[in-house]
């Protein structure tokens, strides 16, 4: 159930017609448009305008095989997997800009919208609102099903699908359901769930193997990680568990991001150190070509900080002392040893792209000493990359300055005052577009951290002069967009510490006031969202009106994220009329949720019972999977066991009852996507044309 927004209108059509194959994992391209049903390329899915601009080339057949190292994707230069995110040029074929803003958005709006805690609030006076602290609303979760609901109806549902059926769309939703419910123990100690899951991984179809290894990673069980680590470092153990002569670099890439997923929740530290060790082990071996496979075990690294409950000095004397080095099993000598990959000239561009961020996600829970111990070797070496004479790859610059951000604060210290000069004369740098849009963000979060070194705060009136100088002047479209993106995440965070700019949502409110330009109208839409800007809610309420989809999509959501009640009934209208309509359909369908309309997924089920074609009926499920509660959960459980009705309707139901079952507050890729660079991307991480990354997972 992978799919994609680039469709032409020939395959737009087809998707109206049921086939009998159709795109694996219940998954979903991110980008601008997130909302196409499964099975791009006349697989069986449904069809809907995507939210963001289409692509009117061809696309591919949507099926993976078992590549290896050798095989086109896995490895080489970055534009030769036809991955237009991989690729430093800024279009697709058929002229989609990749630097739009819409594409942050997609990657990042999940902390933002907290739409779980939305369609489970009750709305009541006096309470604190995760979206908008002006307004009163007291979260908590009487909407989500009963632990008896989850265990004695969805589960149950589920696991019989799973047993019963061997289509492609079924067994990849289920299975990523269950492991979003998470496992339960029975007496034994045994786990049902992950016993149902683990045959999947000899599959001879790879979007299900495949599925199957990122399910146990999310079930993060301490036994699956002997089996995540033998199918990374192919293994014989690993061969044998797929029935394979190899493990393919697809399955070893999903392995390292199951191996994530794990090193996340486990809190043995013996656990972190055997999953730390095996990653770092892949990354040097020498058999070891892949991109995917190298991509994967650095953004891992980064989201598997090693516990620093103990820290480690190496004895006096030693080598290690005098080198300054710490074994890559603490800390400090994780973060050193990623470090060093920067500097290999062994290394693909599109695999040192990741270590920056990586490096920052290390990081930032650490004290303050250790902090700022690290960030005094890091950040100026990152500082060192955006020089004219450093001659750095775009990809690697474009992440240099994102995490810069990420490691500074708004104190007079020395390097934060350079690293927050540096962002804001970025804009008219030399750096690629790309770069120079990713410091609006970076410039965001620098100026909204607090610092404890000298004249903490010292940074943020200088900041705040520069997005406000921005936002009265035009500038080129889409730094007119990235400016207001950068400012809405500004005012929010600036805000969230108790020190509202009211200056950035005046001068938000201007622009959006005046701007006829449908792009202009979504980014400053969302950035008054973002920043809660809530006398905007007249402003937006009218561009409800506009002609254009696009637009109006994010308008409705701004307009949840206000909580402007006043526009439910304009909203509710749009939801009525637009059941053709997926990208609009889902995205009013959200903003009812974000306003706290409980009866919305109701009413998507009585629409779904109406609907008579297949692209319909998956938008109204994927919709349903979005904003739908426990009243939800018999419709979908009834339609996931209907035999008569589309596998793939059948598989968007499994994918909404793992939604709303789900056991954590965000999706659960969300700690992979937040802040990465997207542009540096692989087909197992990210692809565009055929949703096979592990991104595009429901």
């Amino acid at each position: 159930m992978r799919y994609s927004p680039l469709l032409t209108p020939l395959v737009v059509c087809s998707l109206l017609i049921p086939c009998s194959t159709s795109h694996g994992h219940g998954g979903t391209y991110r980008g601008p448009g997130d909302t196409i049903p499964p099975g791009g390329a006349g697989t069986g899915g449904g069809a809907g305008t995507p939210t963001g601009p289409t692509n009117p080339g061809s696309l591919g057949t949507g099926t993976t095989g078992s590549g290896t190292a050798g095989t086109p994707g896995g490895s080489g230069d970055p534009t030769r997997s036809g991955d237009p995110f991989g690729d430093p040029r800024t279009t697709m074929p058929g002229g989609v800009d990749l630097t739009q803003w819409t594409f942050w958005w997609e990657f990042n709006k999940d902390a933002y919208l907290q739409l779980k805690r939305a369609t489970r609030a009750g709305l009541v006076s006096g309470g604190e609102d995760v979206f908008n602290p002006r307004a009163g609303v007291k979260v908590n979760d009487t909407l989500r099903p009963t632990d008896a609901v989850i265990t004695q109806s969805i589960v149950p549902a589920l696991l019989a699908a799973l047993r019963g059926e061997d289509n492609n769309d079924i067994a990849t939703g289920c299975m990523m359901a269950l492991a979003k419910i998470g496992d339960t123990r029975s007496e034994t100690g045994e786990s049902p769930i992950q016993q149902a899951i683990t045959p999947f991984l000899r599959s001879r179809v790879q979007e299900i193997s495949e599925t199957a290894v990122i399910a146990l990673g999310m079930l993060a069980a301490e036994s699956a990680v002997p089996t995540l680590i033998d199918l990374l470092e192919d293994t014989p153990a690993g061969r044998e568990l797929i029935e394979k002569r190899e493990v393919d670099y697809r399955t070893r890439a999903y392995a390292a991001y199951g191996l994530a997923l794990c090193g996340r929740q486990i809190a043995s530290l013996e656990i972190q150190r055997q999953i730390v060790e095996a990653l770092f082990r892949t990354i040097e071996s020498d058999r070891t070509s892949t991109r995917d496979v190298q991509v994967a075990c650095i953004i891992a690294l980064g989201l598997v900080p090693i516990d620093e409950a103990a820290a480690y000095e190496p004895a006096e004397g030693s080598a290690e002392r005098a080198k300054g080095e710490v074994p890559r099993t603490f800390r400090r000598g994780q973060v050193q040893a990623l470090a060093r990959l920067l500097d290999d000239p062994r290394r693909q561009d599109i695999a040192r792209a990741h270590v920056p961020v990586a490096l920052a996600r290390l990081c930032k829970d650490l004290k303050h000493e250790r902090f700022q111990a690290l960030k005094s070797e890091i950040a100026p070496r990152l500082l060192a990359l955006l020089t004219k004479e450093a001659r750095e790859k775009p990809l690697v610059v474009q992440s240099a300055v994102y995490a810069l951000g990420l490691f500074a604060d708004d104190d007079a210290d020395a390097l934060d005052a350079s690293i927050r000069r540096t962002l804001i004369d970025a804009t008219d740098s030399r750096m690629d577009d790309q770069a120079r849009y990713f410091s609006r963000i970076a410039l965001a979060y620098a100026a909204s951290t607090r610092g404890d070194g000298a004249q903490p705060g010292a940074g943020v009136e200088e900041v705040l002069g520069h997005f406000t100088a921005q936002l009265a002047k035009s500038a080129k479209a889409n730094l007119d967009s990235w400016n207001s993106i950068g400012a809405g995440v500004l005012g929010r965070r600036l805000a969230e510490r108790g020190e509202p700019a009211a200056e950035l949502g005046e001068a938000l409110r201007a622009k959006f006031e005046k701007t006829t330009e449908p792009k202009e109208i979504g980014a400053l839409a969302i950035a008054l969202g973002i920043l809660g800007e809530s006398e905007s809610g007249r402003a937006l309420a009218k561009r409800l009106k506009t002609g254009d989809d696009e637009a109006l999509g994010y308008v409705c959501i701004a307009l949840g994220m206000l909580q402007s009640t006043e526009a439910k009934p304009q909203i509710d209208a749009i939801v009525e009329r637009s059941r053709y309509k997926a990208d609009v359909l889902k995205q009013s369908a959200i903003a009812l949720g974000l306003l706290g309309d409980k009866s919305v997924g109701q009413r998507i089920v009585a629409m779904l019972d109406e609907s008579r074609t297949l692209a319909a009926r998956a938008a109204l499920v994927q919709a349903l999977g979005l904003i739908g509660d426990r009243e939800s959960v018999p419709p979908l459980v009834e339609l996931l066991g209907d035999r008569s009705k589309p596998a793939i309707a059948r598989g968007f139901a499994a994918a909404a009852l793992g939604t709303i079952a789900d056991k954590s507050m965000l999706p659960w890729n969300n700690a992979i996507a937040v802040d990465i660079n997207y542009r540096a991307s692989t087909e197992t991480l990210n692809k565009a044309d055929a949703g096979t990354g592990v991104l595009n997972l429901l």
